[in-house]
C-alpha cells in the first residue's frame, strides 16, 4: 500500500508511533549509559573507595605504631606519655582490625588477591617484631638498664626495620593496586558516558532526521493535496467553476478532493439549470408584465364599463319605475273602460227598452266613443313607452352578458340577473304587441260606432240596426276591454318583476363594480409582483452570469 493511500489518521499515528520508537531507543540508550555508571559509581562506592580507605587506615595505623616505637625510644619519657603511646598503639591496632575486616570482606579484583596475600604474611612479621619491641620496652622500664635499652634500640632501629619497609611496600603496593582499579573505573565510567554520549548524539540525530523526513512526507502528503483542494474552493468561491482538481490518494483527502470535484460538477450542472431557468424566468416574467398590464388595462376599462353598466341600471330601474306608474294608468284606464262598457250596456239595454231614449243614449255613446278614443290614443302612448322600455331592457340586457362574461367568475349571478331582464324585456314586448293589437281593433271599434251613432242620427230604422250593432260592438269592445285589462295587468306584473330585478341588478352591478375594483387592484398587485419577478430574474441572471462555466 502506497504512503498516500494510507488513512490520515494511520499516517499520523506511524509518525508518532516512530518518533516514540526513536525516542524510546534514545531513553534506552541514555538508561543504559547511566546504568554503566551508575554500576560503576556503585563499584568505586561499594568496593574500591572502601577498600582504599581500609589500606589507607591500615597504612595510617602502621605510620602511627612506628612513630609510638620511635617515641618510646626516648629515656625522658614519662608515665603519663608512656601510657599515651600505648593508648595510641592500642587505637592503631584496633583501627587496623576494624579496617582488615571491612577490607577482606569487600570483592577485590585478581591483582589486589594477589598483592594481598603477599602483603598479609609481610605484615604479620612485621607486627611479630613489633610485639617483640613492645616486650624489650616493657623489660627496660621495669629494668631500666643499659643493656635493655640497647636491646630494644637496636631491635627498633636494627631488627624491626626491614619488616616494617616490606610491609610497608607491599601495603602500598596493594593501595597502588586498588587505586588503579579505581582509575580503571573512573576511565570505563568515562567511555562509557562518552560511549553513551555518543550513541545518543547519534540516536539523537538518527531520530531528528527520521523526524524531519517523516513529517516532511506526512505534510506533504497533507498539505500539497490540501493546497490544491483549497485553490479549487477559491476558484469556486470566485465564480470560476472551470476548474479541475486530479489527486489520486484513497485517504480523507483524496475523498476530500474527490467529493470536491463532485461538488463543483454538480455546482456547474446547478447553475447550468439556474442560469437556464433564468433566462426562462426572464422570459416569462416579460411575457407576465406584458399580459399583467393589459389585464390591468383592460381590468380598469371594465372597471370603468361596469361603472357605466351601474349608471345605466340605474337609469333603466328608473325607467321601470315610471313605465310601471304608466302600467298602473293603463290598468286604470282598462278599469273605466271596463265601467263605460258596463254603462253602454246599460245603455243598450235601456234602448232596446225605450227607442225614446236614443238621441239622449246617442250622445252618451258619443261622448263614450270619444273617451274610448281618448283612452285609445293613451293607451297607444303607453304601449310605445313600454315597448321603448322592452328595447332599451334587452339592450342592456345584452351588454350586460357581455360585461359579466369579462368579469368571469364575479359576473356569473349578474349574467342570471341579464338573462331575467331580456326574458321581461321580451315578455314586456310581446304584452305591448297585444295591446296594439287590442287597440287597433279598438280603434276599429270605435271608428264603427262612430258610423253607427251617424247612421242612427238619420233613421230609427238605422238606430234600431246601429244599436244592435252597438250592442254587438259593445260585447267585442267589452272583451277587448277585459283583455286590455288582463295585458294592463300582466304588463304592472311584468313591470313589477322588472323592477324586482331591478333591485337585485342594482346590488349586483354594485357587487360586480366593487369586485371589478378589488380585481383592478389585485392586477396592480400582481403586476407589482410580475415587475419584482422580472427585477429577480435580471438580478440572478447578472448574479450567475459571475459564474464561469
Amino acid at each position: 500500500m502506497k504512503l498516500k493511500d494510507i488513512k490520515i489518521g494511520n499516517k499520523l499515528m506511524i509518525g508518532f508511533s516512530t518518533i516514540l520508537l526513536i525516542t524510546v531507543i534514545i531513553g534506552y540508550i541514555g538508561y543504559k549509559g547511566m546504568k554503566v555508571i551508575e554500576d560503576q559509581q556503585n563499584i568505586v562506592a561499594e568496593n574500591i573507595l572502601p577498600s582504599i580507605e581500609s589500606l589507607l587506615i591500615i597504612d595510617e595505623a602502621q605510620a602511627v605504631i612506628d612513630g609510638t616505637e620511635n617515641a618510646l625510644l626516648a629515656n625522658n619519657i614519662s608515665p603519663e606519655e608512656q601510657k599515651i603511646a600505648y593508648a595510641r598503639i592500642d587505637s592503631a591496632k584496633s583501627r587496623v582490625t576494624a579496617a582488615w575486616k571491612m577490607y577482606e570482606s569487600l570483592p577485590q579484583s585478581p591483582e589486589g588477591v594477589v598483592a594481598w596475600r603477599e602483603f598479609v604474611p609481610a605484615w604479620n612479621d612485621w607486627i611479630n617484631h613489633h610485639e617483640t619491641f613492645m616486650k624489650l620496652e616493657h623489660s627496660f622500664r621495669v629494668t631500666k638498664t643499659e643493656q635493655s635499652y640497647n636491646a630494644m634500640s637496636h631491635y627498633d632501629l636494627v631488627s624491626i626495620s626491614d619488616p616494617f619497609y616490606k610491609a610497608e611496600t607491599l601495603l602500598a603496593r596493594v593501595i597502588d593496586v586498588n587505586k588503579k582499579i579505581a582509575a580503571n573505573s573512573d576511565l570505563l565510567a568515562e567511555e562509557e558516558i562518552n560511549s553513551a554520549q555518543k550513541e545518543l548524539l547519534i540516536a539523537i540525530l538518527i531520530g531528528f532526521i527520521v523526524s524531519i523526513l517523516l513529517g516532511v512526507i506526512i505534510s506533504r502528503s497533507i498539505t500539497v493535496p490540501l493546497s490544491k483542494g483549497v485553490k479549487l474552493a477559491e476558484a469556486v468561491a470566485a465564480g470560476d467553476l472551470t476548474v479541475t482538481i486530479d489527486i489520486d490518494q484513497k485517504d480523507e483527502i483524496g475523498q476530500l478532493t474527490s467529493a470536491l470535484k463532485t461538488m463543483v460538477d454538480k455546482l456547474k450542472g446547478i447553475t447550468t439549470d439556474i442560469r437556464n431557468g433564468i433566462n426562462i424566468l426572464g422570459t416569462s416574467s416579460a411575457e407576465i408584465l406584458s399580459t399583467v398590464t393589459e389585464i390591468s388595462t383592460g381590468a380598469s376599462e371594465t372597471a370603468a364599463a361596469v361603472s357605466e353598466t351601474t349608471t345605466t341600471v340605474e337609469e333603466v330601474r328608473q325607467t321601470a319605475m315610471v313605465s310601471n306608474q304608466k302600467a298602473n294608468t293603463l290598468m286604470l284606464s282598462s278599469q273605466k273602460a271596463a265601467d263605460s262598457v258596463e254603462k253602454g250596456r246599460e245603455s243598450v239595454n235601456e234602448v232596446i227598452e225605450s227607442m225614446k231614449k236614443i238621441d239622449h243614449q246617442m250622445d252618451l255613446i258619443s261622448e263614450t266613443v270619444l273617451k274610448l278614443s281618448e283612452q285609445n290614443r293613451t293607451i297607444g302612448e303607453i304601449t310605445s313607452s313600454v315597448a321603448d322600455i322592452a328595447d332599451q331592457s334587452n339592450l342592456l340586457a345584452v351588454n350586460a352578458a357581455i360585461e359579466a362574461a369579462k368579469a368571469g367568475e364575479h359576473g356569473r349571478g349578474f349574467t342570471i340577473v341579464a338573462q331575467e331582464i331580456r326574458s321581461l324585456a321580451d315578455q314586456s314586448k310581446k304584452a305591448t304587441t297585444q295591446v296594439k293589437d287590442i287597440l287597433n281593433e279598438i280603434n276599429k271599434s270605435v271608428n264603427q260606432a262612430v258610423g253607427v251613432t251617424e247612421q242612427g242620427a238619420r233613421t230609427v230604422e238605422e238606430g234600431r240596426k246601429l244599436v244592435e250593432m252597438s250592442s254587438e260592438v259593445i260585447e267585442i269592445l267589452a272583451e277587448n276591454v277585459e283583455e286590455a285589462a288582463q295585458s294592463a295587468i300582466q304588463i304592472s306584473s311584468s313591470n313589477q318583476q322588472q323592477m324586482a330585478g331591478m333591485e337585485q341588478i342594482v346590488p349586483a352591478m354594485e357587487n360586480i363594480k366593487l369586485a371589478s375594483e378589488q380585481n383592478v387592484i389585485g392586477i396592480k398587485q400582481a403586476q407589482s409582483a410580475a415587475h419584482d419577478i422580472n427585477s429577480l430574474g435580471q438580478n440572478l441572471k447578472q448574479i450567475i452570469e459571475k459564474f464561469k462555466l
